[in-house]
């Protein structure tokens, strides 16, 4: 065993509970451990809400629109060839969009209207296993499915007929308007706002509603591999087609939801990382301390021939030693949280008898994904911090002079 471990076991041991550095030492110990969990936890909780966007909400919204601004577009398994041409691109489906007003029971809601068909639909979108019952998704003409939330403000019930009312082809405004009776076979359950203005109809409804052929349609969606490259990837895939099409992707619709865990994610990183390092920094006062307290000792051990370096390693691993049972408690708990804060989050909605996250955001639960990185990067920079904060008091430390110690 070398010396400088030798008499950091010696200084643990003399340090009584009661002492000035040994209060300030619990204290730096807790405030890293607390640091630490809740770093730990609420990566873990925007790492959930990012995985939850991908495999929830980006499953069941296009990644890319191709629509044509002009005249419908024509001959789907030809745009299909050029599009699937690239290697990004995974599936596509055609689709038409209509806006109008849905009436039930005296009340009415706006809603936008898509026509796609359903086998083509289901390869760029999960949206099927979200819609009740089942049996409705193979839809057709006649058949409607809307959001249920929708559904529940207008009080339909499946098998209800639903008004809805529609613009004259050609134009935008409801000063003429077009109105049809459809039987709602089916809800969706995507959560927040989009089950408010979630409408789908067969495709073959839409052509006919729209007054085009039934080789017709607006424009097509695309589903790629890298949802977040998708900004590069809708002009490259675009690009094979010879018609003028206007693009939208999931990140112009949606992406304020991304940027917003993104930022919370710096604002978490450097908020709890200067919480941990105030933590850290409180070491610095806790060997001040010592340093004073066992500066007798240091002098008689400088005496009997210990070198600077074993005092400053002395205290470096000491101060190391404090910052380790800090994180090493800070991890296990930051681990158990992260694990069951899901959990714990039904618990409490359940006992208060409300969900704060239900009608929100596109889920009504509280996710957490814990990351191998986000625990390594923690350990890091935590130990980093701990090392930088102890050189200071072990180069003090190394600068005791015997003679004026033993002197007094």
């Amino acid at each position: 065993m070398s010396l400088s471990v030798y008499l950091v076991k010696g200084f643990r041991r003399g340090k009584g509970d009661t002492t000035v550095s040994g209060f300030f030492s619990k204290s730096s110990t807790i405030g890293i451990s607390l640091g630490v969990a809740v770093l730990i936890l609420a990566l873990s909780v925007i790492n959930g809400f990012e995985v939850a966007l991908k495999e929830r909400l980006l499953s069941v919204i296009p990644h890319i629109e191709y629509y044509a601004p002009a005249k419908p577009l024509d001959n789907f398994a030809s745009h299909q060839e050029k599009l699937l041409s690239h290697p990004e691109a995974v599936a596509v489906a055609p689709y038409i969009k209509l806006n109008a007003m849905v009436s039930h029971k005296g009340k009415m809601h706006g809603v936008l209207l898509k026509g796609v068909e359903p086998q083509l639909d289901a390869t760029v979108s999960d949206s099927a296993k979200y819609i009740s019952p089942k049996s409705s998704v193979n839809l057709e003409k006649g058949e409607l499915i809307l959001g249920k939330a929708l559904a529940n403000k207008l009080q339909l019930e499946i098998g209800d007929t639903v008004s809805v009312l529609l613009p004259e082809p050609g134009t935008q405004s409801l000063a003429s308007i077009k109105r049809i009776n459809l039987s709602l076979v089916g809800t969706i359950n995507l959560g927040g706002q989009l089950d408010m203005n979630f409408g789908q109809i067969a495709l073959s409804q839409a052509q006919q509603l729209k007054n085009v052929s039934n080789t017709q349609f607006d424009g097509l969606q695309v589903k790629i591999r890298d949802v977040f490259n998708v900004r590069n990837s809708a002009l490259a895939i675009g690009q094979k087609l010879d018609e003028l099409v206007y693009i939208e992707t999931w990140y112009r619709s949606q992406g304020n939801l991304y940027q917003d865990i993104q930022m919370v994610r710096l604002i978490v990183y450097i908020t709890v990382f200067l919480i941990v390092a105030v933590a850290s920094f409180n070491i610095v006062s806790t060997l001040i301390m010592e340093v004073k307290e066992k500066s007798a000792s240091i002098a008689i051990l400088k005496t009997m021939g210990a070198t600077d370096g074993t005092i400053v390693r002395c205290f470096l691993l000491q101060g190391i030693h404090q910052a380790a049972i800090g994180l090493g408690i800070g991890l296990i708990l930051g681990i158990i949280l992260s694990l069951t804060v899901s959990d714990i989050y039904l618990l409490i909605s359940e006992l208060l008898g409300k969900n704060v996250l239900s009608g929100v955001y596109f889920i009504d639960y509280l996710p957490s994904q814990l990351n191998v990185n986000d625990l390594l990067i923690t350990t890091v920079i935590t130990f980093t911090m701990a090392i930088i904060a102890c050189i200071y008091p072990a180069v003090k430390a190394s600068k005791t002079d015997p003679a004026k110690i033993l002197g007094h």
